[in-house]
Formats: C-alpha cells, structure tokens, sequence
C-alpha cells in the first residue's frame, strides 16, 4: 500500500491508501482547514470570530457545521469537552505554534474557564472575553473527512488521530499494538504537547473546572470509535475526567486504554472485551 506524508495542523499526516489525485485532495482538505481554524495564522476565520467577541459574526457554512459538533461534543461530555477555552490556552502560553514554544520565565496568566457561544444558522455569537478554540474536533473531523476521499482499503493519521477503512496494525503509546478492523482510534494525553512557564509544565488540554492544564493521573489515553471525532472526543474527555475516566467511557461502552505518568497502562472493561474478540467501535 503506498504512502505519502506532509505536514499540517502541527504534525505529520499520513495517507496510506488512494491514488495521487486522491492524496493531492486529502492535503488540500488539510490545508484549507487549517487557514480555516489555526489559531496561529492571523487571518483565520477562527481568529475573525474570537475578534468580535462580544458580538456576532456570520461564518461559513464549514465552520458553523465544525461549531456544531464541538457543542454536540461539550453536551455529550456535559462540558468536560469544551470548545470556549481559547483565552485559557492563551494564559497557558500556548500562542503559537506548539514546535516554536521554548521555556519561558513568564508566569501563566489568570485562569480563564469557559466563555459562552452561541450558534444561529450561519451566525455565531461570543460573549466578551470568549475565545473559541476548535482543536478538539477539526483535526480528528478533518481525518474523517479525508478518508472518505480516498477509494478502496485506505487510512489516514494527523498525529494521535486515526481513521482507517480496512486492517491496520497500531502502535499504541506505553508500547504494544493493537489490530484496528475498522473505524478510528485516537489518542489524547499530555506527552506531546507541553512547554515551560515560570518552570512548570504547560500543556494544552485544559480542565475547564479550573480553567488550568488538567492535573491528571494520565499521560495519554487511547479510544476506540466508529468515527476519528467521536474517538477524539472519548479520549479527551476521559483524559479530563482522570480517576474517573476508564468508568465513565466503559458506561458508554467506548474501549479505552490509559497510560499513567508513571508508565503503567490501565484499559477499561470495554478495551479488555475487544482484545479478546471484535468489538464494534460505537
């Protein structure tokens, strides 16, 4: 199976599968989403909608279908998953992008918890201070997305997110591997992602309960799904959930694998079920 791998959205993404007219449309899809939702490219319309907090804005019909699905997200995880962190993740020193953050004497800033957005149609409405930050979901959404341009057995990985039609073999963090028949997995933790300020560590998955980077127990957390979105939203949420977390996805029957800081893995009930015959990825 060829593949082919270029950078956006901060991290390598691999096509393995399609033909060259397919991989050529996969990377498109990733570059324009990315001018579409970066936080770092000063003309997004990301950064046009955070500008006019306080007020509304009319946004595009792939943003406001993005919007969507983080708020679809922030109610499934009763907020654990929240897309108005942006001011947070600024505080935290995350202001650009992650490969040019060095140590930083400045201490991080406020804590900012969550801001309030609403969503009409094509309109979008911030309150004063919110900052909209749609990581979450763009980069797993845009594997989904990119998937389904390519035709017959294929996949696609953008860094933790992984989408594939067809067998593949992962590697998973804290070692081992795991067959994926179909669907997505993704993978949601603080190991990748961190810098210094003031001599502590930052990351960049924020605890909307306490408007800092989370405190948990894991380094990274691994979840299985039908789609790469939805296993995204299942990592992240039982990343930020901590202690709590392998219950709370076994509840929703999600299979989970949980690596702590100290190296030792963890997977719910769910993920021991599925290594021993196939669980469908809901």
């Amino acid at each position: 199976m060829i593949e082919r791998t270029f950078p956006a959205m901060g991290c390598d993404i691999v096509v393995r599968g399609g033909d060259d007219e397919g991989s050529a449309a996969v990377r498109r899809l990733f570059e324009e989403r990315e001018r579409i939702f970066s936080r770092f490219i000063a003309d997004s319309e990301l950064n046009r909608v955070n500008r006019h907090a306080g007020g509304f804005t009319i946004v595009s019909p792939i943003f406001a279908d993005t919007l969507r699905v983080a708020l679809a997200a922030s109610a499934e995880t009763d907020g654990i998953v929240d897309p108005t962190l942006g001011a947070a993740l600024a505080a935290a020193g995350y202001t650009r992008d992650h490969a040019s953050l060095g140590p930083d004497p400045e201490a991080p800033g406020p804590a900012r918890g969550p801001g309030a957005v609403s969503l009409h149609g094509s309109i979008v409405g911030l309150s004063p201070g919110t900052a909209l930050d749609l990581n979450g979901v763009v980069k797993s959404l845009t594997v989904d997305d990119a998937l389904e341009l390519l035709s017959g057995e294929a996949s696609v990985s953008a860094g933790g997110d992984l989408a594939t039609r067809g067998p593949l073999t992962v590697a998973l963090p804290g070692g081992g591997a795991a067959e994926l028949r179909e669907g997505a997995l993704a993978t949601s933790g603080s190991s990748k992602r961190w810098w210094i300020r003031a001599g502590a560590v930052q990351h960049h998955l924020i605890d909307p309960r306490t408007g800092r980077p989370a405190r948990s127990p894991w380094s990274d957390v691994t979840a299985c799904g039908a789609t790469c979105v939805g296993a995204d939203v299942a990592a992240k949420a039982g990343f930020l959930l901590g202690e709590d977390g392998p219950a709370w996805l076994d509840a929703r029957a999600i299979p989970a694998r949980f690596v702590r800081t100290d190296g030792s893995v963890v997977a719910n009930a769910t993920w021991e079920r599925s290594m021993r015959r196939a669980v469908a990825c809901i």
